[in-house]
Protein backbone atom coordinates (compact mmCIF):
# COMPACT_ATOMS: atom_id res chain seq x y z
CA UNK A 1 0.00 0.00 0.00
CA UNK A 2 1.39 3.29 -0.76
CA UNK A 3 1.88 5.96 1.53
CA UNK A 4 0.77 8.89 -0.53
CA UNK A 5 -2.27 7.14 -2.15
CA UNK A 6 -5.90 7.61 -0.94
CA UNK A 7 -9.43 5.78 -1.50
CA UNK A 8 -10.68 8.34 -3.92
CA UNK A 9 -7.03 8.45 -5.82
CA UNK A 10 -6.94 4.83 -6.23
CA UNK A 11 -10.30 4.06 -7.63
CA UNK A 12 -10.07 7.22 -9.83
CA UNK A 13 -6.80 5.80 -11.29
CA UNK A 14 -8.68 2.55 -11.40
CA UNK A 15 -11.29 4.11 -14.08
CA UNK A 16 -13.95 2.77 -11.33
CA UNK A 17 -14.54 6.48 -10.54
CA UNK A 18 -13.64 10.02 -12.38
CA UNK A 19 -13.22 13.63 -11.66
CA UNK A 20 -16.58 14.75 -10.95
CA UNK A 21 -18.01 11.87 -9.33
CA UNK A 22 -14.93 12.47 -7.05
CA UNK A 23 -15.30 16.05 -6.36
CA UNK A 24 -18.67 15.33 -5.68
CA UNK A 25 -18.33 12.69 -3.40
CA UNK A 26 -15.67 14.92 -1.38
CA UNK A 27 -17.88 17.81 -1.39
CA UNK A 28 -20.64 15.87 -0.16
CA UNK A 29 -18.30 14.66 2.77
CA UNK A 30 -17.44 17.65 4.16
CA UNK A 31 -21.08 18.30 4.29
CA UNK A 32 -22.79 14.98 5.79
CA UNK A 33 -19.99 13.80 7.10
CA UNK A 34 -18.58 9.75 7.26
CA UNK A 35 -16.29 8.03 4.62
CA UNK A 36 -15.73 8.61 1.69
CA UNK A 37 -16.00 5.48 0.30
CA UNK A 38 -20.16 5.87 2.25
CA UNK A 39 -20.17 8.88 -0.16
CA UNK A 40 -19.62 7.34 -3.15
CA UNK A 41 -22.40 4.69 -2.22
CA UNK A 42 -24.80 7.19 -1.27
CA UNK A 43 -24.24 8.89 -4.47
CA UNK A 44 -24.38 6.15 -6.10
CA UNK A 45 -21.38 6.02 -7.79
CA UNK A 46 -20.17 2.26 -6.65
CA UNK A 47 -21.66 -0.39 -5.17
CA UNK A 48 -20.40 -1.49 -1.95
CA UNK A 49 -20.28 -4.66 -3.37
CA UNK A 50 -17.98 -3.70 -5.92
CA UNK A 51 -16.32 -1.17 -3.65
CA UNK A 52 -15.44 -4.15 -1.24
CA UNK A 53 -14.40 -6.51 -4.04
CA UNK A 54 -11.89 -3.87 -5.71
CA UNK A 55 -10.08 -3.21 -2.25
CA UNK A 56 -9.84 -6.69 -1.66
CA UNK A 57 -8.37 -7.66 -4.73
CA UNK A 58 -6.04 -4.51 -4.95
CA UNK A 59 -4.18 -4.93 -1.27
CA UNK A 60 -5.17 -8.80 -1.63
CA UNK A 61 -7.13 -8.63 1.97
CA UNK A 62 -9.43 -11.09 3.12
CA UNK A 63 -12.85 -10.59 3.33
CA UNK A 64 -14.29 -11.32 6.76
CA UNK A 65 -18.42 -12.56 7.20
CA UNK A 66 -19.24 -10.89 10.62
CA UNK A 67 -22.88 -12.36 10.96
CA UNK A 68 -22.85 -14.79 13.87
CA UNK A 69 -19.99 -14.85 14.41
CA UNK A 70 -18.59 -14.63 17.99
CA UNK A 71 -15.57 -12.88 18.73
CA UNK A 72 -13.35 -13.20 22.09
CA UNK A 73 -13.84 -10.96 25.55
CA UNK A 74 -9.90 -10.92 25.69
CA UNK A 75 -10.13 -9.47 21.83
CA UNK A 76 -12.52 -6.88 21.89
CA UNK A 77 -10.10 -5.53 24.73
CA UNK A 78 -8.07 -4.16 23.01
CA UNK A 79 -9.88 -1.85 21.42
CA UNK A 80 -12.35 0.12 23.38
CA UNK A 81 -16.14 0.04 22.34
CA UNK A 82 -15.87 4.13 22.03
CA UNK A 83 -13.05 3.86 19.79
CA UNK A 84 -15.24 0.75 17.94
CA UNK A 85 -17.86 2.76 16.85
CA UNK A 86 -15.65 6.26 16.47
CA UNK A 87 -13.78 4.18 13.73
CA UNK A 88 -16.39 2.03 12.91
CA UNK A 89 -13.77 -1.34 13.15
CA UNK A 90 -13.70 -4.19 15.19
CA UNK A 91 -10.88 -6.57 16.41
CA UNK A 92 -11.73 -9.98 15.15
CA UNK A 93 -8.77 -12.25 16.12
CA UNK A 94 -5.37 -12.00 17.12
CA UNK A 95 -1.87 -13.93 15.99
CA UNK A 96 1.54 -13.95 17.37
CA UNK A 97 4.27 -13.99 14.65
CA UNK A 98 8.00 -14.13 14.90
CA UNK A 99 7.75 -12.63 17.83
CA UNK A 100 4.79 -9.53 17.47
CA UNK A 101 0.92 -9.69 18.13
CA UNK A 102 -1.00 -9.03 15.28
CA UNK A 103 -4.35 -8.15 15.47
CA UNK A 104 -6.94 -8.66 12.40
CA UNK A 105 -8.97 -5.88 12.17
CA UNK A 106 -12.46 -5.69 10.11
CA UNK A 107 -12.66 -2.25 8.62
CA UNK A 108 -14.35 -0.42 5.40
CA UNK A 109 -11.34 1.25 4.23
CA UNK A 110 -7.85 -0.17 4.64
CA UNK A 111 -6.59 2.93 2.54
CA UNK A 112 -7.19 5.09 6.00
CA UNK A 113 -3.75 5.24 7.33
CA UNK A 114 -4.70 7.28 9.98
CA UNK A 115 -7.11 5.07 11.54
CA UNK A 116 -4.71 2.08 11.31
CA UNK A 117 -1.53 4.10 13.20
CA UNK A 118 -3.77 4.97 15.66
CA UNK A 119 -5.03 1.50 16.10
CA UNK A 120 -1.66 0.19 16.21
CA UNK A 121 -0.67 2.97 18.88
CA UNK A 122 -3.58 2.04 20.98
CA UNK A 123 -3.40 -1.74 20.63
CA UNK A 124 0.68 -1.95 20.46
CA UNK A 125 -0.15 -4.52 18.38
CA UNK A 126 0.25 -4.69 13.97
CA UNK A 127 -2.78 -4.24 12.67
CA UNK A 128 -3.87 -6.21 9.43
CA UNK A 129 -6.89 -4.84 8.19
CA UNK A 130 -9.93 -7.23 6.72
CA UNK A 131 -12.41 -6.32 4.96
CA UNK A 132 -16.40 -5.92 6.10
CA UNK A 133 -19.45 -3.71 5.24
CA UNK A 134 -20.33 -0.90 7.30
CA UNK A 135 -23.47 -1.95 8.32
CA UNK A 136 -22.11 -5.48 9.61
CA UNK A 137 -18.79 -4.28 11.55
CA UNK A 138 -21.94 -1.74 13.25
CA UNK A 139 -24.24 -4.83 14.13
CA UNK A 140 -21.19 -6.58 15.23
CA UNK A 141 -19.85 -3.89 17.14
CA UNK A 142 -23.44 -3.88 19.32
CA UNK A 143 -23.73 -7.65 19.38
CA UNK A 144 -20.55 -8.55 20.55
CA UNK A 145 -19.68 -5.59 23.30
CA UNK A 146 -23.13 -5.08 24.10
CA UNK A 147 -24.51 -3.04 26.81
CA UNK A 148 -23.04 -2.06 30.47
CA UNK A 149 -23.93 -4.21 33.05
CA UNK A 150 -25.87 -2.71 36.18
CA UNK A 151 -23.57 -3.16 39.22
CA UNK A 152 -24.10 -4.31 42.33
CA UNK A 153 -23.58 -1.23 44.47
CA UNK A 154 -25.84 0.62 41.66
CA UNK A 155 -28.94 -1.77 42.87
CA UNK A 156 -28.04 -1.49 46.92
CA UNK A 157 -30.57 0.37 48.26
CA UNK A 158 -30.02 1.50 52.19
CA UNK A 159 -32.23 -0.13 54.68
CA UNK A 160 -33.42 3.54 55.49
CA UNK A 161 -34.47 4.31 51.70
CA UNK A 162 -36.46 1.43 52.22
CA UNK A 163 -38.66 2.46 55.43
CA UNK A 164 -39.00 6.09 53.92
CA UNK A 165 -42.66 6.42 53.08
CA UNK A 166 -43.53 7.01 49.65
CA UNK A 167 -44.13 9.87 48.19
CA UNK A 168 -46.62 10.89 45.61
CA UNK A 169 -44.91 11.61 42.42
CA UNK A 170 -44.91 15.01 41.21
CA UNK A 171 -46.91 15.22 37.95
CA UNK A 172 -45.12 14.87 34.80
CA UNK A 173 -44.88 17.59 32.15
CA UNK A 174 -45.47 16.55 28.89
CA UNK A 175 -42.89 16.55 26.98
CA UNK A 176 -42.83 17.96 23.46
CA UNK A 177 -43.43 15.09 20.54
CA UNK A 178 -40.51 15.63 18.18
CA UNK A 179 -41.65 14.23 15.03
CA UNK A 180 -38.16 12.16 14.19
CA UNK A 181 -40.02 10.07 12.05
CA UNK A 182 -40.63 13.23 9.27
CA UNK A 183 -37.21 14.75 10.08
CA UNK A 184 -35.72 11.44 9.34
CA UNK A 185 -37.66 11.00 5.97
CA UNK A 186 -37.11 15.45 5.05
CA UNK A 187 -33.18 14.55 5.21
CA UNK A 188 -33.38 11.39 3.25
CA UNK A 189 -35.45 13.27 0.74
CA UNK A 190 -32.98 16.32 0.78
CA UNK A 191 -30.14 13.26 -0.22
CA UNK A 192 -31.64 12.06 -2.55
CA UNK A 193 -32.52 15.66 -4.43
CA UNK A 194 -28.29 16.35 -4.05
CA UNK A 195 -27.75 13.28 -5.98
CA UNK A 196 -30.23 13.83 -8.45
CA UNK A 197 -28.76 17.12 -9.36
CA UNK A 198 -25.34 15.62 -9.51
CA UNK A 199 -25.80 13.12 -11.73
CA UNK A 200 -27.60 15.47 -14.24
CA UNK A 201 -25.13 18.12 -13.57
CA UNK A 202 -27.65 20.66 -12.25
CA UNK A 203 -25.48 21.11 -9.49
CA UNK A 204 -21.82 21.02 -9.32
CA UNK A 205 -19.02 19.91 -6.72
CA UNK A 206 -17.78 23.67 -5.45
CA UNK A 207 -21.74 24.61 -5.11
CA UNK A 208 -22.69 22.35 -2.28
CA UNK A 209 -19.42 24.69 -0.93
CA UNK A 210 -21.10 28.06 -0.76
CA UNK A 211 -24.55 25.96 0.92
CA UNK A 212 -24.79 26.33 4.87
Amino acid sequence: MQKNMRLGEILKQAGIIDDFQLNSALSYQRHWGGRLGESLIRLGYITEEKLQGFLARQFELPRIELIGRHIAEDVLHYIPVDKAREFNVIPVERREMSGTMHLVVAMTDPTNLTVIDSLQFLTGCRIRPALASAESITQAIERNYGTPLITQETLDISIDEMLEPTRPPAPAKPEPVVPIQAFRRLEERHENLVRVLFERGVLQAKDLDELV
